[in-house]
């Protein structure tokens, strides 16, 4: 198979810059879906209020209506009117338009959840460019907008023209009814058409949020070159953590480095390993290992114990066992707790013998 292009988008979008596109709020969203679900509640609200808003309406117009001849059109009597009006108009309208604000809300926070971002707001001036303007019109987006319109279109009209058709005599009958009976046919021809409209808007928006979801994810797709640059900042740069990794062993060299001189011995293989050891009686629990090293590290150990006059004694089996099972730090286990003791009572009993020699030279 021959390599794909770098500059590719093979990818899928990774977590990171997806919450990058939605923090500069750029999400998937229907806006078919919103308006579908919109229409539904707005037709349902209307049945559900229609006799209050009617009769409203009624009070309203009876109110402006019975006594039409006496209502005075100076400025100062209008005001009354105006306040009248208002009392009677907001107990229909307002009910209305909060059910159909929390749906507005309702139906994005499912689509998109809560967000908020002024970076959408922002002017963009490279939406200005004629070339990518024409792009746009050319695209798979474009084709499936003017599809999407078509097929609303052409599914309205058909609700519009199925639901009407059966209705026609009882319409061409109301020449001869009363207004009231006339208001209530159209209702009926209304409501009945915009239900269906609003049930196929909703269809129609499931399947153009789908579609924006797949865009949405086609769009944000990762070169390999983004998918590495994108993990270097989350990790950071595999050469500066590499330096830091070799600062980091530095220190803990100079730290464990200076910890042997303190040591009471330090046992070798003789020269491959070195373990340098000390035991405060009354205050550790067991021997402690204060420096380890193979190689070159364990020559330095050596090195440095023959400067500061630490004991220096040959014990392959137990130098390799130290090195192998004790970090830096760490105690003596009890499997070896014995081996080591010998050491450390050996190591005392020269300190012993040297320190009766001196002072019996001191004497002499």
């Amino acid at each position: 198979m021959a390599d794909q292009p770098a500059s590719e988008k093979v990818l899928p979008p990774s977590p990171r810059k997806l919450q990058q596109a939605r923090e500069r709020g750029n999400v998937a969203r229907s806006a078919d879906l919103n308006s579908g679900v919109l229409l539904l509640v707005a037709c349902l609200a209307l049945y559900m209020l229609g006799p209050l808003t009617f009769n409203q309406l009624i009070g309203l117009t009876r109110y402006y209506f019975a006594d039409a001849s006496t209502i005075s059109l100076d400025p100062g009597d209008m005001q009354p009117l105006l306040a009248q009006a208002l009392l009677l108009t907001v107990p229909v309208v307002i009910p209305f338009m909060l059910v159909l604000m929390a749906t507005g809300i309702l139906i994005n926070v499912t689509q998109i959840g809560f967000i908020f971002s002024i970076q959408a707001l922002q002017p963009k001036l490279e939406r200005l460019n004629p070339i990518r303007g024409f792009r746009r019109f050319v695209s798979l987006r474009a084709l499936v907008e003017l599809v999407k319109s078509l097929t609303k279109l052409g599914v309205i009209g058909y609700i519009a023209y199925s639901t009407v058709r059966g209705r026609i005599p009882d319409i061409l009958a109301l020449m001869h009814s009363s207004p009231w009976a006339v208001g209530v046919s159209v209702w009926h021809v209304l409501f009945a058409v915009w239900w269906r409209v609003a049930l196929a808007m909703i269809i129609i928006g499931l399947f153009d949020f789908a579609f924006q979801r797949w865009q949405y994810l086609q769009d944000l797709r990762m070169t390999r070159q983004e998918a590495q640059d994108e993990l270097k900042q989350l990790e950071g740069d595999p050469r500066i953590k590499q330096r830091v990794r070799q600062i980091q062993r530095q220190m803990a060299m100079q730290r464990m480095m200076a910890d042997v001189p303190e040591a009471d011995v330090v046992i070798t293989n003789p020269t491959t390993y070195a373990v340098a050891l000390r035991y405060e009686a009354g205050k550790m629990e067991a021997p402690t290992v204060v420096a380890k090293g193979a190689r070159r590290i364990a020559e330095r150990i050596r090195e440095l114990a023959v400067e500061h006059d630490v004991p220096i004694v040959e014990r392959p089996e137990l130098a390799r066992a130290l090195f192998r099972q004790i970090e830096i730090g760490g105690h003596v286990p009890e499997a070896l707790f014995r081996a080591v003791a010998e050491v450390l009572a050996y190591i005392y009993e020269i300190d012993r013998r040297e320190s009766k020699i001196a002072e019996r030279m001191a004497v002499t």
